[in-house]
């Protein structure tokens, strides 16, 4: 299987699991480094993407949390976010990895290094960033 078919396969998992969330969805790449702290992992610095028009013209951060990629995205509306979705899958690529709006945020993760062979990362920051 590819991992462009483990990233959407991930990404509907992720979603189904969304549904009845247990935290009110992040309003900002700051809520969400304070939930990934929370849970502890290590959050590297996350730099503003230039391209954010590539990712629905959100406002993009991007960095490394525990040797995954990650890019953070605030949009201006929940809609917004879910339509940056199918772009998220497309940064991902062929990496192992996410694509999932939660409110008015985007996160796209993508293990590039193959750090995270199990996923157990991935997880960890997806159920992080959906209030679980």
């Amino acid at each position: 299987m590819t991992g462009r078919l483990l990233s959407a396969a991930a990404a509907a998992v992720l979603l189904l699991a969304a549904c009845g969330d247990d935290k009110a969805p992040p309003s900002g790449a700051d809520d969400v480094f304070e939930a990934w702290r929370n849970a502890g992992l290590t959050v590297g610095p996350h730099d503003a993407l230039d391209n954010s028009d590539t990712l629905g013209g959100g406002s993009c951060q991007r960095g490394e949390v525990d040797g995954i990629e990650t890019t953070v995205c605030g949009y201006e509306s929940e809609d917004a976010a879910r339509a940056a979705q199918p772009a998220g899958l497309d940064l991902v690529g062929d990496a192992t990895g996410a694509s999932l709006p939660r409110g008015k945020v985007l996160l796209v993760v993508a293990d590039r290094g193959g750090s995270d062979p199990s996923g157990k990362k991935i997880h960890q920051l997806t159920k992080a960033f959906l209030g679980k």
